[in-house]
């Protein structure tokens, strides 16, 4: 008996006269065999790229990190020309979220600069981080718990500190994963985290200020002051297979954090300080179908609410002598609750040599936000000088009044479609575009085209690669808003500056004279031909295998240029040479606009491997980065030509090195390490003084270009001895991780941010410094 599927059985049968009875007959299943050719030489594609950096769980939860932070390492390995101000792009399982604020047990990896150029993403490989969460166990069940402690006892002092401040860190972690069902599995982490946290104020002050109910005299002001943190994250995920092609899962995360004394430090006195509230609930929902062997469908649908509140702790008049000391009240004082709702759709079709892969999605937000910032005003002092002066005599007041309310939405639509083509065995190609648009944004041609490539001319060790790509940048909701609230009917700005209506202090206004009747009014608004500002990122990369254990040497020459970017510029700023401005019915006009430009070139030479038993990843990078504008709050300090901006970017470090290493020691000990070298950050020089007259103090002296000063450079070596004990030596071994941290070993002073301004005493020295030695243990218990 032969039947399709099941071995051939042979029986006998005798045959008579009658009628035969029923015969039972097992049959065994065919042994299923397929036959693979695999041949010694690799396929290049154009979407795989060996430059990319990928930290597994292991690798999150063994390298030295302070809060145990899963992107802090990753980020490292970021293109800053291409994260912008904005910071970098995170995807959560697919998802684009704000913040990751997960539990460190609940991530399983973090990639940077995969796929470099896929249609799917709306930033580079290197602007972007992609984190993918665990999902529970299928036959048991297994859990951690973690503590971290740190305390200042073991620190050294911050270089610009006189003391050393009390500080203490506790983090509390938990995480348990299983079966739920049949085909279904559970996993749940919690994380809650204390820090009493310290910041250093270093700032010059005149005498007679009031600093926490205590007269502060002339001169320097150096004090600790206490910055606490809470934090607690809760995230859960349930995964079930409905069939062998069929899987949905469900996640939440929530999302609680009060930091209290913001905003103070450096030059910013105490009683500055805000207290800042977030809430936070997310719902995602991930189904994937696999209805054939060439065909996959994902659908991403979240919700998520949330609520901020930033509240200063005084009410005073903020006062700001520049370049010396910041104090009286922080003027800060905003709500906001948005409700937003990301739909996606991602498909995949396999055919012969082709991988396409097209898809949608829209987030649509609705937002409301109460924004009650300088209501009680802000004076503004060119140098010290002005102020010890009798009586004091401030360059500029301003303060708002009005409705500070406004509901209002913004919604994004994107869809791409790709192909990635496997041409020849050792050449591959990918074509892809990618469309999107904002619903407050009236342009729609926002077409970016996509493309790379790889190839392999003489064999598997050396590939070349390269592409060039079109990323379009969106427009923040700030920008929104604000056009909204400060249109000189909502919220009205009164600019009172030197020399037309030059204020009084501590009362700018008149007696009998209300501030709804002192001055002329200010507005903001968004240019009504405002569009997306893109960049085109073009690179060429070289790599090749090293031995025979998988060890990469890539070189990569990348090229950045950023177009339209946004800035804010004073419409109505007085022309050169005189000192009113051109519409009498206002003092400024303030219009967010797309017209800044940035330009970009790095060379990069990384290696990834194992050498015996060390696993190494290190990453030189010589870059140089312009531009003429920082963001969208940005005002150049020529409102009639923007482009003598043209200097050093924020973020241009010309020198990056970054490594990370691991290393098994005997006995379960084992040795890891972080060592950054990078060059210093520019800042920028300025008179202090509002030699323009268009009411902003960023007038540079003649002949300085933007972002002339250079800061100090930025060395660092952060090492981890960890131990592990095995408790129970059966299939499911319990253990326990103890891990001793050391940040900054050499207590090497690194100093942040610099005063540039010339009529301050201070001028050219640092006002902020990076932490000093801080030691801190760890302990992980595995179930």
């Amino acid at each position: 008996m032969n039947v399709a599927g099941f071995e051939p059985v042979e029986r006998p049968i005798a045959v008579g006269s009658g009628p035969i009875a029923d015969i039972r007959v097992k049959l065994k299943i065919a042994q299923v065999s397929e036959k693979v050719i695999v041949s010694g030489q690799a396929i290049p594609l154009a979407e795989e790229n060996r430059n990319q950096v990928q930290f597994n769980q292991q690798a999150v939860m063994n390298l030295p990190a302070k809060d145990d932070n899963p992107l802090t390492v990753p980020s490292l390995f970021l293109n800053p020309a291409v994260v912008g101000a904005s910071g970098p792009t995170i995807i959560v399982d697919g998802v684009e979220t704000s913040s990751l604020d997960l539990p460190a047990s609940s991530v399983k990896s973090v990639t940077v600069d995969e796929n470099p150029y896929s249609g799917e993403f709306g930033r580079p490989g290197k602007g972007r981080l992609q984190v993918t969460t665990r999902q529970g166990a299928h036959r048991r069940y297994r859990g951690d718990v973690t503590a971290l402690f740190r305390n200042s006892a073991l620190d050294a002092r911050n270089a610009l500190a006189l003391a050393r401040p009390l500080q203490q860190r506790e983090i509390g972690e938990a995480e348990l994963d299983g079966p739920l069902a049949k085909q279904t599995t559970f996993f749940l982490a919690g994380r809650l985290h204390f820090f009493n946290n310290s910041a250093v104020v270093d700032a010059t002050t005149p005498a007679g200020i009031l600093v926490n109910n205590v007269t502060t005299p002339a001169g320097a002001f150096i004090e600790n002051v206490r910055v606490p943190e809470y934090r607690s994250y809760l995230f859960g995920r349930i995964d079930s297979h409905l069939s062998p092609a069929h899987k949905i899962s469900l996640l939440y995360k929530f999302k609680n954090e009060k930091l209290e004394n913001q905003g103070i430090g450096g030059l910013d006195l105490p009683d500055r300080a805000t207290n800042f509230f977030d809430h936070e609930n997310e719902v995602k929902v991930l189904e994937t179908a696999t209805p054939s062997s060439n065909f996959q469908n994902q659908v991403r649908f979240t919700y998520k609410q949330e609520r901020q509140s930033t509240t200063s702790i005084s009410n005073e008049d903020a006062v700001l002598i520049l370049g010396a000391s910041n104090f009286g009240g922080a003027q800060t004082n905003h709500n906001l609750i948005e409700n937003l709702v990301d739909m996606q759709d991602v498909a995949s079709v396999f055919h012969g040599r082709h991988n396409f892969q097209f898809g949608g999605g829209a987030k649509l937000r609705y937002l409301f936000s109460e924004d009650r910032s300088n209501f009680g005003g802000t004076f503004i002092f060119s140098q010290l000088a002005d102020f010890q002066n009798t009586p004091a005599q401030p360059s500029e007041f301003t303060m708002n009044f009005g409705n500070p309310a406004v509901h209002f939405q913004q919604h994004e639509v994107f869809s791409f479609f790709q192909d990635e083509m496997r041409l020849q065995p050792n050449f591959s190609l990918m074509l892809g575009l990618r469309h999107e648009f904002q619903s407050n944004v009236s342009y729609y041609k926002n077409f970016a085209p996509r493309l790379a490539f790889a190839y392999s001319p003489g064999g598997a060790n050396t590939v070349f690669r390269g592409g060039f790509g079109i990323f379009y940048d969106r427009q923040p909701y700030l920008m929104e808003q604000d056009s909204l609230l400060d249109d000189g009917i909502a919220i009205h700005e009164i600019v009172l500056s030197c020399p037309q209506s030059c204020p009084s202090y501590p009362q700018p206004f008149l007696p009998g004279n209300p501030p709804t009747a002192a001055a002329i009014p200010s507005i903001m608004r968004i240019d009504p031909r405002i569009r997306f500002p893109y960049m085109m990122q073009d690179s060429f990369e070289i790599e090749h295998k090293v031995g025979r254990r998988q060890n990469f040497l890539t070189l990569e020459l990348s090229t950045v240029r950023g177009v339209d970017l946004y800035r804010s510029r004073n419409l109505n700023a007085p022309l050169p040479g005189t000192t009113t401005p051109p519409n009498p019915n206002f003092v400024s006009i303030n219009q967010f606009e797309a017209s800044g430009n940035s330009h970009s070139n790095s060379l990069a030479i990384a290696f990834k491997g194992e050498l015996r038993k060390l696993n190494i990843m290190a990453q030189y990078v010589l870059s140089r980065t312009f531009d003429d504008t920082s963001g969208f709050l940005f005002t150049p300090a020529n409102n009639y030509d923007p482009s003598s901006d043209w200097g050093r970017s924020d973020h241009d470090r010309r020198q990056r090195f970054n490594m990370t290493f691991l290393y098994p020691l005997r006995f379960g000990f084992r040795v890891s390490g972080i060592f950054n070298a990078w060059s210093g950050l520019p800042y920028n020089i300025t008179t202090g003084n509002d030699e323009d007259h268009d009411t902003v103090f960023n007038d540079r002296p003649p002949g300085v270009s933007r972002n002339a000063g250079r800061a100090g450079g930025y060395t660092d070596v952060d090492l981890r001895l960890s131990k592990r004990w095995r408790i129970r030596q059966k299939e499911h071994a319990r253990f326990l991780d103890v891990s001793w941290d050391v940040f900054n070993l050499l207590n090497h002073v690194n100093l942040d941010k610099y005063d540039g301004v010339i009529s301050s005493p201070t001028f050219g020295q640092p006002y902020t410094a990076y932490p000093a030695r801080q030691l801190q243990v760890s302990m992980r218990y595995h179930f």
